[in-house]
């Protein structure tokens, strides 16, 4: 059957034209494969090569790398300049999320992109559909209304060479996941609002070494917790606002990072369990952080973020001080020079993050920049004194004013 008639597009994309902005593709309802091959060739950029990094202009306002930048994966030997087209297009989204329909002879089209393609408005694809894109390489693809994933289509994308956002399935079956695992990057699926053991057992072998997120699951039973746990890559949790002992100690047995950012509360048996976890670990919502809870928590390794509220008591500041890893602690705002010295102290020699600080006198910051356990970060210290932020920059590895040295 032939493509619908598309939205008349065609004719306008030369490289730079405004049909690439997102306000003009987004409102595109219907594409045929010419309208969609030409898009793609207007998205191209040309780029240079440096050292295996694919290097855009970084004022080119469709350029989305960071500081006009790609780096490539370790695996992927460097590039040479031959092979620029490969990676020409990467710079570039393109917001398709108005898209009602996708024929297979566009989703052909469109996975000749490498960047990013947002296909937001789709409620369904065709297994034919996905297998096509599922040659995509270069930048993610959102499906971000989707209600369903066939096991076909979820195998076929698996082989996809970037993100996959499925932020509105509410729920995924045993193939389906089976075939999602298998993907080898970052892995969205923030509508699961529960999941099936079965199906955290398949989703926790995602290959991918980056994230699994699954940011709106608020049913966390046991086993659920248990089968998580295996995932080896980052695990997002943000919808989990508390845990069951159970939950703590199996989560307590992986390595990977770790975010609950909405866990509100946390028993100190809890945290021992949690102490135990190698990587990330990510606290953000913590209501309260009792001298027992921050000694096991000091006793954690890799990074750690949590909060404190400025009452904090000066040993519950020195037990996670202890933490050998990077610190990031938020809701302090106020360093007084004594409480400066026990920051000062960190062993772990790997940096503090200190984000929320908004007073600090010339003695607490003179104090505070013998800190010697790697990188010192306080954000723009533009709001603080002249004389304030020159004691700061004594530090040898300070971070301010997003001037790291």
């Amino acid at each position: 059957m032939p493509d619908q008639k598309s939205d008349g597009l065609a004719g306008d994309h030369s490289a730079g034209g405004s049909v690439l902005t997102r306000e003009r593709t987004g409102a595109i309802r219907f594409l045929d494969a010419a309208s969609a091959r030409a898009i793609v060739r207007a998205a191209a950029r040309p780029v240079r090569l440096v050292d295996g990094l694919a290097e855009y202009d970084s004022l080119d306002p469709v350029s989305k790398t960071c500081c006009g930048y790609l780096c490539l994966e370790p695996s992927i030997e460097p590039l040479r300049q031959d092979d620029a087209d490969t990676v020409g297009h990467y710079a570039v989204h393109l917001y398709l999320d108005g898209l009602e329909r996708l024929p297979v002879s566009v989703a052909r089209e469109l996975a000749r992109h490498r960047g990013h393609v947002y296909l937001d408005r789709l409620t369904s694809i065709t297994d034919s559909a996905a297998a096509a894109l599922g040659e995509h390489r270069g930048g993610g693809l959102s499906f971000n209304n989707l209600r369903s994933l066939s096991p076909v289509s979820a195998f076929a994308l698996a082989g996809h060479g970037g993100e996959l956002s499925f932020n509105k399935l509410r729920s995924l079956d045993l193939p389906a996941a089976i075939g999602l695992s298998r993907h080898a990057y970052d892995l969205y699926l923030n509508g699961l609002r529960a999941l099936d053991p079965a199906v955290a057992v398949a989703l926790a072998r995602h290959r991918g070494i980056l994230n699994l997120d699954l940011g709106r699951l608020d049913t966390f039973a046991p086993d659920v917790a248990a089968a998580l746990a295996r995932h080896c890559g980052e695990l997002h949790l943000h919808g989990i606002n508390e845990l069951s002992d159970d939950a703590a100690v199996a989560l307590g047995s992986r390595s990977g990072s770790l975010c609950l950012k909405s866990l509100r509360r946390l028993s100190a048996g809890q945290a021992r369990s949690l102490s135990n976890h190698a990587g990330g670990l990510l606290l953000h919502s913590l209501q309260e952080i009792d001298l027992p809870i921050a000694q096991w928590l000091g006793r954690h390794r890799g990074s750690l973020r949590v909060p404190v509220r400025d009452d904090v008591k000066d040993g519950v500041l020195a037990a996670l001080i202890e933490h050998r890893g990077p610190l990031g602690i938020s809701g302090l705002s106020t360093i007084t020079p004594a409480r400066a010295a026990i920051l000062a102290g960190q062993q772990g020699l790997a940096g503090l993050v200190l984000e929320n600080v908004r007073s600090i006198d010339v003695a607490a910051a003179e104090i505070l920049a013998t800190h010697r356990a790697g990188l010192l970060d306080l954000g723009d210290i533009s709001r603080f004194s002249a004389e304030t932020a020159t004691a700061l920059r004594r530090h040898p590895l300070h971070s301010l004013d997003g001037d790291r040295v």
